[in-house]
């Protein structure tokens, strides 16, 4: 798994908020487009959509992104339930999975919360991690970033924009190999929009708020940021964790944050607490470097009795053993799972892929369509079980199962690439190349689906029906590449 670390999500940041008046696309680059001169008003929140979306945009092409169906679904489950509960929850938000170790979570505007596998692997409880997400959603909510500027009465989007880019660049940190590109605003603009005491205060309320509304309990954002600031002071300043940074947690701050959690009353709803404590472990497995060290520690934390969830570490033990190849071993531990929870579709998925992992497909396939009938149309299960199909050579099941997937699901960049590969081995090239173009649409690289589109039409030859259709999407993508180009 590739690691990055905040200071190149904030350099991302940065080089979407430089190019902003100037760059033009080559090949994979995109900018933003040119909104004209805000005239000292707010950027709209169509706007503001657009710029967070720019941002997602290049961090997808610079970033391996954590592309997991099973740990994405659950992230962005809970990160839905609290939006629900929130004060905007008409809002839309996209949620995703940063494979970084380090402790953090972060908002651009748009509503787009990248969550660190790190943040995860430290919240010792789903309401620790639910907490911040919380926080998270608020400072969106509340449009914190964009709210600070809002009192300069003449400057242009395009300013805005820098100054954004700069200011998180300054608090990620000043000596950031893109900050001499802006160094004369990074320090007015740190004084001017860093995230407030009034800032984190809104937005401790507001997802203390929706953390109660949503079923959690509200004691876990205090207990959450006692526990980063006790383990910071074992840290010299590099090493502090990145939402320390971010979000400084004073001991007054955490005081407040106790204060207001007992005026609430637990009012737990009913969640399924263990699926946290599997992904946690998925995760756990996933970011190791020393997979046979890890196998030993699960074995250890076992005989010894040294975990917080026994069910959970038998889970990520029984997976480490399927990376390290140790197949018997592994399903014999998943099978004892299964015998005391044999609905679970986490078991499920573990189970088909360790029969992948020895060749029987045909099995890994039954154990699929089995679980349709229990979780009918769930997105993991769904591209779980399409890939499999592609690679049993059963394209055109793959393609129908997508279909109602995107209908039930809507559109993602693992659907549109796993069309387009069910569509090219079906032999039908226009569509193959056409579910590919969505697929770069929606990753910001305009240029490769316009050039996908007119690889399409070519294909498409003598059907006017299909031909229109994609003549008429190659126009809407032209028109984009065309203002992003800023022409």
């Amino acid at each position: 798994m590739s690691m990055i670390t905040m200071r190149k999500i904030i350099a991302i940041w940065l080089l979407v908020a430089v190019s902003w008046p100037f760059i033009m696309i080559q090949a994979a680059d995109i900018d933003l487009p040119d909104f004209g001169d805000s005239s000292g008003a707010l950027i709209s929140p169509m706007q503001e959509y657009q710029i967070g979306r720019a941002f997602f945009w290049r961090l997808q092409q610079s970033v391996e992104l954590i592309d997991d169906p099973e740990v994405n679904s659950y992230i962005q489950e809970v990160g839905y339930r609290l939006v629900a509960n929130s004060d905007s929850p008409q809002l839309p938000f996209t949620f995703f999975m940063v494979p970084d170790l380090s402790v953090n979570a972060f908002a651009a505007p748009g509503g787009f919360i990248g969550v660190h596998s790190g943040l995860v692997l430290t919240s010792e409880t789903e309401d620790e991690m639910a907490s911040v997400l919380a926080h998270e959603i608020a400072h969106v909510t509340q449009r914190h970033l964009l709210r600070s500027l809002e009192q300069s009465q003449h400057m242009s989007i395009a300013s805005m924009i820098a100054k954004i880019g700069a200011a998180l660049l300054a608090v990620a940190d000043p000596k950031a190999g893109m900050a001499g590109m802006m160094a004369i605003q990074a320090g007015e603009a740190q004084a001017q929009i860093n995230f407030t005491r009034a800032n984190e205060k809104e937005a401790d309320n507001l997802g203390m708020l929706t953390l109660v509304r949503s079923g959690f309990d509200p004691q876990a954002m205090p207990i959450f940021f006692e526990r980063l600031q006790k383990t910071s002071r074992f840290y010299n300043g590099s090493g502090v964790p990145e939402f320390l940074r971010t979000h400084p947690v004073t001991t007054s701050r955490i005081a407040e944050a106790r204060g207001r959690a007992v005026t609430y009353p637990v009012t737990r709803q009913l969640s399924d607490t263990l699926q946290f404590y599997l992904i946690r472990e998925k995760l756990r497995v996933m970011a190791s470097t020393d997979l046979a060290q890890l196998t030993k520690y699960y074995a250890s934390a076992l005989e010894v009795g040294n975990n917080s969830n026994q069910i959970a570490t038998r889970y990520g033990y029984s997976l480490a053993l399927s990376e390290v190849g140790n197949y018997t071993h592994a399903r014999k531990i998943l099978q004892s799972l299964i015998e005391q929870d044999d609905d679970r579709l986490s078991y499920q998925l573990a189970l088909a892929d360790l029969e992948i992992g020895v060749g029987r497909l045909s099995n890994a396939l039954a154990i699929y369509d089995e679980n349709q009938k229990l979780y009918p149309d769930d997105h993991a299960l769904t591209i779980k079980q399409v890939d499999a199909l592609l690679q049993a050579n059963l394209p055109e099941q793959a393609s129908n199962l997508l279909f109602k997937q995107l209908e039930v699901g809507g559109p993602s960049r693992t659907l549109y690439k796993l069309m387009a590969q069910a569509k090219g081995d079906l032999g039908q090239k226009s569509q193959a190349h056409r579910w590919l173009a969505e697929y770069y649409y929606i990753s910001g690289r305009f240029k490769q689906a316009a050039d996908q589109l007119r690889l399409a039409a070519g294909f498409a030859t003598g059907d006017e029906y299909q031909l229109a259709k994609i003549s008429s999407r190659l126009r809407d993508v032209e028109i984009t590449l065309a203002q992003m180009n800023g022409s």
